[in-house]
């Protein structure tokens, strides 16, 4: 993994601040990224649904995600995704994890028809993946890519040299 970078106003300090208010306000089941990882490398079933635009899916993504359209409506979630997450933990994430708890909140109700067993929200989403040094992929294979949202979002990237 790389080094990362420190400091009062960084990256780093940026983006844990804003992932404190965001699970301050959307009361979701968090995964850390390091169990994400554990969970990827092991034979434990998941699937994992990346809510971001079609654009910053195709620049970058973790492997194995689903591209997940964040205005899906519950009864459609349920109706496409129902057969796959029998059993299966569900993990949403966006750039930082604002999104996908909104949708975790939204979709909630829709979560008991599935007999998933577990549904949580990636904690600092792709950023705080790729702030770790993880890999992100896009249609070529391993990629030092990502999207940054916008400009504001943006700073909280750690960008890869």
């Amino acid at each position: 993994m790389q080094q990362r970078r420190e400091g009062m106003f960084g990256p780093d300090w940026l983006l844990d601040a804003t992932i404190t208010v965001i699970e301050r306000t959307h009361r979701v089941e968090n995964l850390a990224t390091d169990e994400l990882a554990s969970k990827l490398a092991g034979a434990e079933p998941l699937l994992l649904f990346d809510i971001r635009t079609a654009e910053e899916y195709e620049m970058s993504h973790i492997a194995t995600a689903f591209r997940l359209d964040q205005e899906i409506s519950p009864e459609e979630f349920v109706a496409r995704y129902a057969a796959l997450a029998a059993g299966r933990d569900l993990i949403f994430y966006c750039s930082v994890g604002q999104r996908s708890s909104e949708l975790l909140v939204r979709m909630e109700h829709a979560f008991g028809h599935l007999r998933a067993k577990s549904w949580r929200n990636l904690s600092g989403g792709i950023f705080r993946w790729y702030n770790e040094g993880r890999p992100v992929v896009n249609a070529k294979g391993v990629t030092d890519d990502i999207d940054g949202y916008d400009p504001i979002w943006s700073i909280m990237l750690d960008r890869r040299r």
